[in-house]
């Protein structure tokens, strides 16, 4: 099921990834207040990492790791992320680029 797809700015690229508004939030593993770490498939290897989502004034938004992961996959302002949840709770992004 997909969570959420978004095209990138560069304030997503620099600090964080502000979630839209439109994306279905039962899909996260959200139990009331405070942040919680997704482990999230990237690439086509299969590499893992762990993202921390925290809920500010009411926004969602992917934080720590996330930088980290949008330099490693050299991604770009107007590149379009997706995020899907596949079974047994598993996370994965995918990304198109925005100048295809």
């Amino acid at each position: 099921m997909e969570i959420f797809n978004k095209k990138l700015t560069s304030v997503d690229l620099e600090r964080q990834l502000v979630l839209p508004n439109n994306m279905k939030t039962e899909a996260l593993p959200f139990h009331g207040l405070g942040d919680i770490v997704i482990p999230i498939t990237i690439g086509h290897g299969g590499v893992q990492v762990d993202v921390r989502c925290s809920c500010r004034a009411g926004r969602l938004a992917l934080t720590e790791g996330w930088v980290e992961i949008a330099r490693n996959l050299r991604l770009n302002a107007g590149d379009i992320v997706a995020l899907k949840r596949e079974d047994h709770g598993r996370y994965k992004m995918t990304v198109r680029s925005g100048s295809a």
